[in-house]
């Protein structure tokens, strides 16, 4: 179960850290977002993206649950990537259902 929230937690992030990036603005729509406020998006992808390495500590010993975030990192930016390829106008709104997901998941389990 643990797993599920975690990959949840990491694919809002990256795509909160997506979208500061000037190429991915427009679609997005974080276009109209001032320079304080896209440094601020960033933090928080970032900090979300340390978060979705808590279910995996609490899960396992550090060794065993580093692995298998990192893993998860990698299948969540893989995703992520499909899905700027694919189903670019869809994100913003799969990103937000994931991230209240992946919190309602975990909140469920504790």
């Amino acid at each position: 179960m643990m797993v599920w929230v975690s990959l949840l937690l990491a694919f809002s992030a990256f795509t909160t850290i997506a979208s500061t990036m000037e190429r991915h603005l427009e679609p997005l729509g974080t276009e109209t977002l001032g320079q304080r406020h896209l440094l601020l998006w960033r933090l928080g992808g970032y900090a979300l993206l340390a978060i979705s390495l808590l279910p995996c500590l609490g899960q396992w010993n550090t060794s065993v649950a580093l692995a298998t975030w990192v893993g998860l990192l990698t299948f969540a930016a893989g995703a992520l990537g499909l899905m700027f390829t694919y189903l670019e106008r869809h994100i913003r709104h799969l990103a937000l259902l994931t991230a209240l997901l992946g919190m309602a998941l975990w909140l469920a389990w504790l």
